[in-house]
């Protein structure tokens, strides 16, 4: 839902960030895949079997940072020496990774709030489009390595 039809503001944040850079953006910089194991790792395949792998991969579950990385080693692909890797996601699971995941760490307390709160006003007719935002941090975890020259 992130993707298609049209990116979210999130995602269509981090393409404009990277036309800003000067990076030609398209299907490579957020390709679409079908949302099964198969299919992640068909598009994990295309992405690395093309003329310019990626460099950096931004996944948004810990699941997929998880099937990413084994697709990774799978290749003898090294993280962070080969390819740079964040979850947008924490993830217990994390407290276990040597080197330490790069991920984005924020409270989900407010967000399930704000989700109840909508749909109690729903249920009572109460038109709420209101947009709220929550705070988060980056972790820089060992899974981000050199830019390479």
């Amino acid at each position: 839902e992130h993707r298609q039809p049209e990116p979210s503001p999130s995602i269509r944040a981090y393409l404009d960030e990277l036309e800003a850079a000067g990076v030609v953006t398209g299907p490579f910089n957020l390709p679409d895949w079908e949302e099964r194991r198969e299919g992640f790792e068909g598009v994990l395949e295309s992405l690395f079997d093309g003329p310019t792998p990626p460099t950096a991969l931004l996944l948004s579950e810990a699941f997929e940072f998880n099937a990413a990385y084994h697709h990774l080693s799978q290749r003898g692909l090294r993280v962070p020496q080969d390819v740079s890797m964040i979850c947008t996601d924490a993830d217990q699971t994390f407290d276990w990774c040597e080197p330490p995941v790069s991920h984005i760490r924020w409270d989900y307390r407010p967000v399930v709030r704000r989700i109840v709160r909508w749909a109690d006003n729903v249920a009572h007719g109460k038109g709420d489009r209101r947009q709220t935002f929550t705070k988060s941090e980056f972790v820089e975890g060992g899974t981000i390595g050199p830019v390479a020259n």
